[in-house]
């Protein structure tokens, strides 16, 4: 992988070792101390990833984070947190944060999730090019009235696979592109059990047996059932995930 990553972190030796192990993994590195450091780092150098300390002795991470995915929207944030502030961490991606690691994590850890980042934020400049070339607003605005056989409907659910478009009642929502792709994979075959590793797997990008993948795939399915209607997304006894075959309301 290649790309520009601000390592923010008030620790030098934390710094020290992140830094030298994503060079080694091809990635050009940026650090900044503070919180502060981050944000004027972010002003005057276009970055691809961001990894981001919670706690900070100025601004807080998650002040920065959300001073981040206003002005920069398209640099994805991993947060990195210590045990005791996991709750901060889970709500960060909540919030709009790419993923979070806990601390002490090894650096091939960090280095595959910048990776998976880096990826996801290519994914979405592809999807803003196309977006852009065929006239439609990015993922989830789009004409409601346009005809497509790529469309699966459920209830007041509609999810147009073409244009990347969901519509609940007739009006766009706007999912982030992890939870657009969650959802398209439940869609493709609506009222059928999809598994906990296959949407880890294809839908975050993650090794399944990783002890953080279930919590984030939760975080995920739960912002999905916030936006849609928890009644559109459901839980599969034994494991897995269903999106619910509804009859069409139209």
């Amino acid at each position: 992988m290649s790309g520009k990553i601000l390592i923010v972190d008030d620790e030098e030796a934390v710094r020290f070792f992140t830094a030298d192990a994503l060079r080694r993994a091809g990635w050009q590195t940026y650090e900044a101390d503070s919180g502060e450091a981050a944000l004027s780092m972010l002003e005057k150098t276009p970055l691809d990833v961001m990894l981001l300390d919670l706690r900070m002795p100025d601004v807080d991470g998650l002040a920065v984070m959300r001073q981040s995915t206003k002005r920069w929207p398209e640099v994805m944030i991993i947060i990195m947190t210590a045990y005791a502030s996991i709750d901060s961490a889970i709500e960060a991606v909540r919030q709009g944060a790419f993923d979070y690691l806990q601390k002490p994590c090894s650096t091939e850890d960090i280095v595959a999730c910048a990776n998976r980042a880096l990826t996801r934020k290519e994914a979405n400049e592809r999807h803003r090019k196309l977006a852009g070339q065929s006239g439609q607003p990015d993922l989830a605005i789009a004409d409601a009235g346009v005809d497509s056989a790529n469309k699966i409907r459920s209830g007041e659910l509609e999810i147009d696979f073409g244009s990347h478009a969901v519509f609940l009642a007739g009006q766009p929502i706007s999912l982030t592109p992890t939870e657009y792709g969650l959802l398209e994979i439940l869609a493709e075959v609506p009222g059928q059990s999809i598994s906990l590793k296959q949407l880890i797997e294809d839908g975050l990008g993650y090794d399944a047996h990783d002890p953080q993948a279930q919590e984030t795939l939760r975080v995920h399915i739960s912002r999905l059932r916030r936006k849609l209607a928890a009644r559109y997304i459901v839980t599969v006894r034994g494991g897995g995930y269903a999106l619910a075959k509804i009859p069409p309301l139209m």
